[in-house]
Parts: C-alpha cells; structure tokens; sequence
C-alpha cells in the first residue's frame, strides 16, 4: 500500500474520532450544565477547554469559558485546527484524495457529514442539534466502515488511528477532570457527583457503569475509564484494538514486535492488562495518565515514521 493511502487513512480515523469526541463532551457539558447550580459554572467548562488541549489558543481569543465560547472555538472555528468543523473538512479532503481505495458509501457518508455541518453552521443552529448531528455521523461513519470496507491493511490503518485517538482522548479525559474534582477546588458532593455522572456520559460509559455500580466512585470511575477491557472507549481497550492493527499491518505474531510503535504500544497494553487501580493510584494517577498520553503521542509519531513518511532518496 502507497504511503500517502495509509496515511490518509490513518488520519481520517484520527479526525473523525477526534470530531466525535469533542462533540461529545461539548453535549455532555451543554446538558448537565442546565441542571447544575450556578456555582459550579466555571468548573464545568474551563476543564472541557483543556481536555481538547486548546487552552492557551482559545484564552488568547475569549476571556472566559462558557458555553457560546466554547461552542465557538470548539464547533465551527476555522482557527482552530482542532475543532469539530475541521476535523470534518480535513477526514473528507482526505477520503475524496483515495476515493478509488474506499467504498462509495463510505465517501458518500464523509460528504454527507461534511455538508450538514456547513448547513447547521449557515442556518446559525445551537449547540445541542449540531453535536448530535456529529455523533450520529460518528455512528454512521463507523457502522459504515465495518459494513463496506475490506479487512486488509487500508481497513486497519484506519482503525489504528481511531484507537489512537479514543485511548488518548480517554486518558485526558480522566486526568483532566479528575484532578479538578478530586485535588482541585472543594465543591458539594452533589455536584462532584453530577460532574462524574459528566464525565461517564462523555465516553458513553454511564449505563455500564450503573449497571456493575450503585454510586459513583473516583476510584471506580478511573478503573473503568483505564483497565476495563470491555468498555470500547476505555484505554485498555483501545490499546489492544491499536495493537491488533500493528501486528496485522506488519504481520508480527503477539509476544514480538516489528518496530518501536509497536513495542510501545505492547509496553502500554501489557500495563494497563496486569496493572490494579490501587497500584496505580499509589504510584499517583495524574503521572500515570500523563505518560500514558505521552505514550499516545510517541506512538502515532512511531507509525508516522515508520509507515507514513515518504521515503527520502
């Protein structure tokens, strides 16, 4: 496969994983927020600035975090290159260069998306009907791509980037607001539980949750979020589907690896796997989910060097 086809791929994974999730905690937010107490505002949006890693940008732009400023920068903002809107542009310019290596409906999908979006943006529509809008075509794009694409190494490039991203995502997730909730400003406990309950939403976790849990519980929030190897969105979980796909590509048998991207995903997986909730929060939470997520990013650059890169003669 041509380099510039996987890298295509890859990253159309990554952006419209990255939309979704964004989407995702901007309607969480949004919706909690209506029945939260005023006094725990601030509390609810600064954390989601920070989460998408836009926090020096967007403070540049706004004063304060709110729900129009953050559906502005985070929705439609063309200058910002991590919004929801670009996301989308940037998944169909890449799917329309390798149309001939993606099913048609599957292109037909991404367009699809990609001009509700700009619809919505023209009609001036809120907050809540654009966000279900972007995870309605998340779940299109998904079940499109299972039911349509063939299982070779385009499929599991674009599957590596979606697990990337979801893993990473998850971790900032749980790193951002735990330490706002947990180590950061004393708020009632009602409200540190409503936040939680936000946070579960966000990563479509709450039901699991509730179905295994009668109250929610940081610790069992975080081992959930981390270690729990059913939920599709926890870390663990995407690790393996991250590693499936590099063992697939590069035709390596589990216990070996055939270049660094995949030694550090196997590193990261095989710790999440043997790894308790108690060990990791005595060691500290926060240092673990930060070189977790330092970990995400050294992986996608490993597969970007290894796979991507054109080669220089």
């Amino acid at each position: 496969m041509l380099s510039r086809i996987a890298d295509s791929l890859f990253w159309i994974g990554r952006y419209m994983e990255r939309a979704d999730n964004t989407a995702r905690i901007l309607d969480v937010n949004y919706h909690m927020l209506l029945e939260q107490p005023p006094d725990t505002y601030k509390l609810r949006w600064d954390p989601l600035i920070a989460i998408t890693g836009e926090r020096t940008r967007f403070y540049q732009r706004f004063e304060e975090a709110n729900a129009q400023t953050a559906f502005d920068y985070l929705g439609y903002s063309a200058d910002n290159p991590n919004s929801i809107a670009q996301c989308i542009i940037l998944a169909r310019e890449n799917a329309r260069t390798i149309r001939d290596r993606i099913s048609r409906e599957l292109w037909e999908d991404i367009n699809g998306l990609y001009h509700k979006i700009n619809k919505l943006r023209d009609e001036g529509e809120g907050l809540s009907r654009f966000c279900d809008a972007v995870k309605r075509g998340g779940h299109r794009f998904h079940g499109v791509c299972d039911a349509t694409l063939a299982r070779d190494e385009g499929w599991h490039f674009l599957q590596a980037g979606c697990a990337l991203e979801r893993a990473e995502m998850t971790a900032r997730i749980l790193d951002v607001h735990y330490h706002q909730l947990v180590e950061g400003p004393q708020i009632l406990n009602e409200a540190r539980s409503h936040a939680w309950v936000a946070v579960l939403k966000s990563v479509a976790a709450y039901e699991f949750y509730k179905r295994q849990h009668s109250h929610i519980e940081p610790t069992q929030v975080a081992q959930l979020l981390l270690l729990d190897p059913r939920h599709p969105r926890s870390v663990r979980f995407n690790l393996g589907v991250l590693q499936n796909s590099l063992y697939a590509i590069s035709g390596s048998v589990p216990g070996s690896y055939a270049n660094e991207g995949e030694r550090l995903t196997g590193r990261a997986h095989e710790s999440l796997t043997y790894d308790s909730i108690d060990e990791i929060f005595s060691g500290g939470l926060h240092d673990y989910l930060e070189e977790m997520q330092a970990t995400c990013r050294t992986i996608g650059a490993h597969i970007s060097q290894t796979y991507l890169y054109y080669a220089v003669s």
